[in-house]
């Protein structure tokens, strides 16, 4: 992981971590990920490249963290059937 994503990582504790980890069903690097990205959304940072493409837990949680739902209950449901149409 670059030192330029680790930079909010290292400001909680890994007890935190951990915490919303077990919370969400996450690995600890999916954590450390999400709460880099939020971090760089907010502060308006662009992610790094890494950050973009990478497909280990890290990433995809920066990703999760960083690209925000605006309407999460606008999200399609494909766990049924599709519905007919007239």
């Amino acid at each position: 992981m670059p030192d330029e994503t680790r930079s909010s990582v290292k400001s909680l504790p890994k007890e935190k971590f951990k915490v919303l980890a077990e919370a969400n069903g996450w690995s600890l690097e999916h954590a450390k990920g999400y709460v880099d990205g939020e971090a760089f959304r907010l502060r308006g940072k662009p992610p790094s490249k890494y950050a973009l493409v990478g497909i280990d837990e890290y990433c995809l949680g920066f990703r999760a963290g960083y690209y925000e739902r605006e309407a999460p209950e606008l999200t399609a449901d494909v766990s049924g059937p599709p519905a007919a149409h007239p």
